[in-house]
């Protein structure tokens, strides 16, 4: 049953958090209740889930914040938030004769955990018939998804293992395994689930038995991932105290998974941007305006990568214009392509981001050694920004009249600018020999600067410099001009770029911004393309979205991500459970009579 749960609805679960951050992690909703997790700070279910797990996603049993997150987005992602938050809490207990408010709610802590455990870690018994009428076959391949239920009230969570409703066709029977019994309750053809209570502390259950036995191991004493190298100092980094979501990636394990079976709960994009990383921990806060998701990465032991735990970004978003519509930003461009090289060549991935495929790529366009020619003289600040200014039709005392205007700024710090300029003349040399561009001499804002025009004036680009040695190449009409002179407004005064800055990492590596609504404009001028329908809701539920990053050491990269979202006026009322067919049959199991429940491990 909770295979199944997670492989019919991982999409729907996946767009839920989607919703709620951009970016991240993956997700689900749940609820926020009473009780601490079993070790300190640590996220339910750490003691007891096994070290190799590919990810854990664990949800807060509060229904307050669960209201106040529906109250975010618009009418359109909130009616499909209540929609899927409604099959995740009861329709699929339901299938199994379960009701989240009568059957779970009463007894539960105060964060539920899924574990995502690895298919090869499954190795079925041999007397793997006399179990269950199923095949060892069908057991392999797909991520066995694990539910952790803390135990707040013994006695009711009991209850519900001792008498389980079943439906028709339907039969439970008890084995023991290490000294802990576990219930199975089985189908004709599959097992709906397999579930067992370890000591008072927590309810198990997976429509894998094996999974369970994993588990009892670890509860056991086998290693669990609570004593994961990284994973309890990045989470006591974390500061939160009742968060939404907490969520943990293995990276090296669930990228596994995911090249070898597409249905796993992470998107395979997501970890590509974490190739080269041991782990990921996550928390998720719910915030007056939207949502805050606080992250650490680090590296595995052996790694050859080195961060740079100087912190020095911080002028880029004072020199963009306020016109920005989407900004990233790093202190070392030199440091970061070569980090980023390492990360991608220990991992063997990378995709069109694959750093082979940027330097063939930009070689075949211009004949030039990316390494060699560029790399090597961007050693400072550097940052990527779309603009899309709308321009002023009329003139004030203080603002003059300016056309529309929209396109790609490029800026890059040296501490090379004999370097720099060599390379640019290069540049100017393949723009004009190999496309036919017109390269001319021209002034922008009163200083020097050149520019590049295409055969009928279709494209332009113009190159020039800014104080402190920082290059800059803007494309489109007249954009550099909403760079130079200095503009008056900037990125950084912007009230969506400030109002979502990191709080605590002042001194930081770089951001990526990116301001949700007017991107969403049609009238942006920029050749975008067309979101589907089904994702434009979304996209339109959020206003903004800024991700700052800082490295307190040469091994690991906090990130601090701030998402704004629209208010939903008038959220409707939650949707009731729906009802639980009382006339389902409650058997005895094979060998055991009703007044035999299975009982806790010691």
């Amino acid at each position: 049953m909770i295979d199944k749960l997670f492989k019919k609805q991982k999409t729907a679960v996946l767009l839920v958090v989607g919703s709620a951050t951009g970016l991240l992690v993956g997700g689900a909703i749940a609820w926020w209740s009473l009780q601490r997790p079993a070790i300190g700070g640590l996220p339910t279910g750490s003691d007891i889930i096994p070290e190799d797990v590919a990810i854990t996603l664990s949800f807060s049993t509060n229904e307050g914040q669960w209201r106040q997150l529906r109250q975010m987005g618009t009418p359109e992602t909130e009616a499909a938030l209540n929609k899927h938050w409604m099959q995740l809490r009861d329709r699929l207990l339901t299938a199994n004769g379960l009701n989240y408010e009568r059957d779970i709610k009463p007894w539960v802590g105060s964060e539920i955990t899924v574990a995502f455990l690895a298919p090869g870690a499954l190795n079925p018994p041999a007397n793997l018939q006399q179990i269950q009428p199923y095949t060892a076959a069908s057991l392999q391949g797909d991520t066995a998804a694990v539910l952790v239920l803390p135990i707040a009230n013994v006695n009711k969570a009991q209850a519900v293992l001792a008498q389980p409703k079943i439906g028709a066709g339907q039969e439970w029977v008890d084995r023991d395994y290490q000294g802990i019994k576990i219930r199975e309750v089985q189908g004709k053809t599959e097992r709906a689930y397999a579930a067992a209570v370890l000591g008072d502390r927590y309810l198990v259950a997976s429509s894998q038995g094996q999974a369970i036995e994993q588990v009892i191991d670890t509860f056991k004493g086998k290693p669990s991932v609570a004593r994961t190298s990284g994973y309890g100092p990045s989470f006591a980094q974390i500061k939160t105290t009742t968060p939404l979501l907490r969520a943990y990636v293995n990276v090296p394990v669930a990228s596994v998974v995911a090249s070898h079976n597409a249905d796993q709960p992470f998107p395979p994009q997501g970890l590509a941007l974490l190739q080269g990383n041991k782990g990921l921990v996550s928390a998720m806060d719910l915030e007056p305006e939207g949502v805050r998701v606080q992250a650490i990465t680090w590296l595995p032991a052996d790694s050859k990568v080195r961060y740079s735990a100087q912190n020095t970004a911080g002028q880029m978003p004072s020199l963009l214009p306020d016109s920005t519509l989407l900004m990233t930003s790093g202190s070392n461009f030199k440091q970061t392509w070569e980090n980023y090289s390492q990360a991608v060549a220990d991992s063997g991935t990378g995709g069109v981001l694959n750093p082979s495929f940027i330097r063939q790529g930009f070689n075949n366009l211009t004949g030039m050694n990316f390494d060699k020619d560029l790399v090597p003289w961007m050693d400072g600040e550097f940052s990527l920004a779309l603009i899309s200014d709308p321009g002023n039709a009329t003139a004030t005392d203080t603002v003059p009249a300016s056309a529309a205007k929209a396109g790609v700024l490029l800026l890059a710090q040296t501490g090379d600018r004999q370097a720099a300029d060599a390379a640019f003349k290069t540049l100017d040399g393949v723009m004009r020999d190999r496309y036919q561009f017109r390269v001319n001499d021209t002034q922008l804002g009163g200083k020097p600067a050149v520019a590049w025009i295409s055969p009928f004036s279709s494209l332009t680009a113009t190159r020039g410099w800014l104080d402190g040695n920082i290059a800059f190449l803007a494309i489109g009409a007249d954009v550099g001009s909403v760079l130079v002179p200095a503009p008056t407004q900037t990125l950084a005064t912007n009230l969506l770029f400030s109002g979502t800055a990191s709080p605590s990492l002042l001194s930081n590596n770089g951001h990526f911004f990116i301001a949700t609504e007017r991107f969403a404009d049609r009238h942006t001028r920029l050749p975008l393309p067309t979101l589907p329908a089904a994702n434009q809701s979304y996209v339109t539920a959020l206003r903004a979205l800024h991700v700052t990053a800082a490295s307190p050491d040469a091994r690991t990269i906090h990130y601090d991500v701030h998402v704004l979202l629209r208010k939903v006026s008038n959220p409707p009322a939650t949707a009731p459970s729906p009802q639980v067919d009382t006339s389902l049959e409650v058997p005895p199991a094979k060998g055991v009579t009703p007044s035999q429940p299975p009982q806790p491990s010691p």
